[in-house]
């Protein structure tokens, strides 16, 4: 159910939000798919806590602008725990799984 947020730049915000921890936690440059995205927008959308969490952290990062900075880490607070469980309940298993180490 998709939530209906009139705040079009709230959304932007928690989307920027999301694609940042996705790429974290894949270690890919790239964002999560279509329906992964919307869901995980959706979560913190629903949160009055983490809409405003959200919103905090999109006041210290450019999220409008490209930039050749090293990307900056997220912070590890509420937001980041609750939305990165989320996420890792929600996303796909990786289709390319890297060899374990070679023992010998």
């Amino acid at each position: 159910m998709a939530l209906l947020v009139e705040d079009t730049k709230l959304r932007e915000q928690a989307l920027a939000y999301v694609i940042r921890l996705y790429d974290e936690l894949t270690e890919e440059n790239g964002a999560p798919t279509l329906g992964t995205q919307n869901q995980a927008v959706d979560f913190v959308l629903a949160d009055p806590e983490l809409r405003q969490a959200v919103a905090d952290w999109a006041k210290t990062t450019p999220i409008d602008e490209a930039t050749t900075a090293p990307p900056q880490r997220l912070p590890r607070d509420a937001l980041y725990d609750r939305a990165r469980a989320f996420l890792a309940r929600i996303m796909e298993p990786p289709v390319f799984v890297p060899a374990p180490p070679d023992r010998r």
